[in-house]
């Protein structure tokens, strides 16, 4: 393996790693929204539920816009578009 393919093999692992850094924060954000709206609208589950669901379908979009990305036929091919 040469030093080209070992620093494409690490920005393929780096980019890939993102895609659960970016799932696990938009959870956390849309937790403490919800939490935060919660405790100041005195309205217990519900802000906390629906931001913890809009958090994880935010990850799922993030997570699905990085595959399509890195799958798609100019990464596949190795040159960035």
């Amino acid at each position: 393996m040469n030093d080209k393919d070992k620093k494409n093999m690490y920005l393929t692992v780096a980019d890939l790693s993102t895609i659960g850094f970016a799932m696990v924060i938009a959870i956390v954000l849309g937790l403490v929204a919800g939490l935060y709206l919660d405790t100041k609208l005195d309205t217990e589950p519900i802000f906390t539920l629906l931001f913890i669901f809009g958090g994880i379908l935010a990850g799922f979009r993030i997570m699905y816009k990085n595959y399509m990305r890195f799958f798609s036929e100019g990464k596949s091919d190795g040159s960035d578009k």
